[in-house]
């Protein structure tokens, strides 16, 4: 069995404060969610102040190698005209952590970067942090994404909400 290369605690980067969190991929999935939380000794984040956002100039990229889901999974890429939905979670700070662990950076596979995402049913831009796949980790070529991971990613959609429009584009990747 291989080892999971750390390459810094969680939070290390920190956050001085709270910080909001751009949620596209598989933590949509609450009840998945809150099984891997559980599994690694950390309490569910609370979502209830999430909002349903867009991130404008970007899309989904399946470059993200997974060997929990068996194949490709998302991460972003820029894209003009093109824009990703998803939720914008706000978190105390001592939750960097945890983010970070969910999202991959202790094992080099994503780096944060700051955004800025347009509420779906308006008001205020809003400043946030989301995660991409880290250059090196990048597959050599796009994949289709993994069948569990997709189903995973329509669930977690659905349930939080998003647009119907967002969820048909995401039953195309089936296809």
């Amino acid at each position: 069995m291989g080892t999971l290369r750390v390459v810094g605690r969680g939070g290390e980067a920190g956050s001085p404060g709270p910080f909001v969190w751009f949620v596209y991929g598989s933590s949509l999935d609450r009840d998945g969610f809150a099984a891997w939380a559980a599994e690694h000794g950390y309490r569910l984040p609370d979502f209830s102040g999430a909002q349903r956002v867009r991130l404008a100039g970007f899309r989904l990229s399946f470059d993200a190698p997974s060997r929990s889901f068996g194949g490709a999974v998302a991460s972003l890429v820029e894209s003009p005209g093109d824009a990703v939905e998803g939720l914008a979670v706000p978190m105390p700070a001592e939750a960097r952590g945890l983010v970070d662990h969910k999202e991959g950076v202790m094992s080099g596979l994503s780096v944060p970067f700051p955004v800025v995402l347009d509420p779906l049913d308006g008001g205020a831009p809003i400043h946030a942090l989301a995660y991409r796949t880290a250059p090196a980790r990048r597959l050599l070529a796009e994949e289709r994404p993994s069948p569990a991971y997709l189903d995973v990613v329509l669930r977690g959609a659905r349930a939080s909400g998003l647009s119907p429009e967002w969820v048909a584009r995401l039953e195309s990747l089936r296809r």
